[in-house]
């Protein structure tokens, strides 16, 4: 029996459930964590196919009844759960779980304050009660699994500690750190490493050609193939051009020009927008600790802007540019939870300002 065939990434994930399978010693309940973008989602419904797949050869063979309802997200058996707002509409919700079954890999946008609810997780717990409709297996699997609201937590603990012999839980989380401890403990927590530039392009190529430019996405991206599907959409060229002349405003001390930058971003009036400037500039800078770490010898990410970042990096080596990532990751996570972009991008720039140091000639 092949288990997992057409799954590319992920090679020590895939054994370990390979194994699982194999001998039939699988847990009741996983938490997969890692970075973004590292195709936790995608191999959860893999999983979910794998265990109620048809085919006695190949599992999942992608060709019958039950791995074609998984991935169309229509299996009566396997429920993916996303965090929600109160604001969103029937029709929202319906377009964001066809976008993912369309491309498991694929960012689903959150806009306004989500959470899953206590409601939502009693529907999954009077749901776990019935045996199987159509499946030999039922999986329930939680995406951002840690903004279950408290009360969501503590019913979903319930869950845990008593799980019917039918169902497999698979909650996942870019941020271990902010689940319960009480339940990690009664997950079996498997990592999702970054991926390589090798692996992302393996996927992408399952979906489109790639061309030179959306090569040079998928270098920027760092293997988060969240990231580089949303981009491979979006003119990269401009939001880099922002980054640059936000940098540059930034390190002179400009106020006007730092304005000026901050009301283009505004207009945008779209939290990932702002987002992804800010993840390229996290980018840009490690770009720059790579070249003054390797003596210059060093691959640059954003290549087309090579000779602008070591230029900077030879001028600004005695800064401490890790603690300037620090606080470009505190505005990312100001963004998410909805902080005034204007005053995210103001205190980003001072901040900036104030740990760059000039490298005296």
């Amino acid at each position: 029996m092949d288990f997992f065939k057409d799954l590319s990434i992920q090679t020590g994930v895939k054994e370990k459930f390979i194994n699982g399978m194999k001998t039939g010693r699988l847990a009741h309940a996983y938490l997969f964590y890692g970075p973004e973008g590292g195709g936790k989602e995608a191999i959860a419904f893999e999983i979910a196919k794998a265990l109620n797949c048809q085919n006695q050869e190949k599992k999942p063979c992608n060709q019958c009844p039950q791995c074609q309802k998984i991935s169309q997200l229509k299996h009566p058996d396997i429920k993916f759960i996303i965090p929600e707002a109160k604001s969103w509409k029937p029709a929202d919700i319906q377009k964001k779980y066809q976008l993912k079954a369309e491309n498991p890999y694929s960012k689903i946008e959150y806009t306004g304050t989500t959470s899953i609810s206590i409601e939502k997780i009693r529907d999954l717990k009077n749901e776990a009660k019935y045996t199987p409709y159509e499946g030999q297996k039922k999986v329930f699997i939680l995406t951002e699994a840690e903004k279950m609201t408290r009360e969501g937590a503590n019913s979903f603990l319930k869950l845990l500690e008593e799980p019917p012999e039918n169902l497999l839980l698979i909650l996942i989380t870019n941020s271990l750190n902010n689940l319960l401890d009480t339940i990690k403990s009664r997950c079996h927590i498997v990592y999702f490493p970054p991926l390589s530039f090798e692996e992302a392009s393996s996927v992408v190529k399952k979906y489109q050609k790639i061309s030179d430019d959306e090569e040079k996405i998928i270098r920027i991206s760092q293997g988060n193939l969240k990231n580089i599907f949303s981009l491979l959409n979006q003119d990269l060229d401009d939001k880099r051009k922002i980054v640059y002349d936000f940098l540059k405003a930034s390190a002179s001390g400009n106020a006007l020009k730092i304005q000026e930058v901050v009301d283009v971003v505004a207009q945008k009036r779209d939290k990932n927008f702002l987002l992804d400037i800010l993840n390229l500039l996290i980018l840009w800078f490690n770009d720059a600790i790579h070249l003054i770490s390797a003596e210059g010898n060093v691959e640059i990410i954003n290549v087309d802007f090579e000779d602008e970042i070591r230029r900077f990096a030879k001028n600004y080596s005695n800064s401490n540019f890790d603690y300037i990532i620090s606080e470009i990751e505190n505005a990312v996570s100001n963004v998410r939870n909805n902080v005034y972009t204007p005053l995210i991008l103001t205190v980003l720039g001072i901040q900036i300002k104030k740990h760059l140091q000039r490298t005296r000639s």
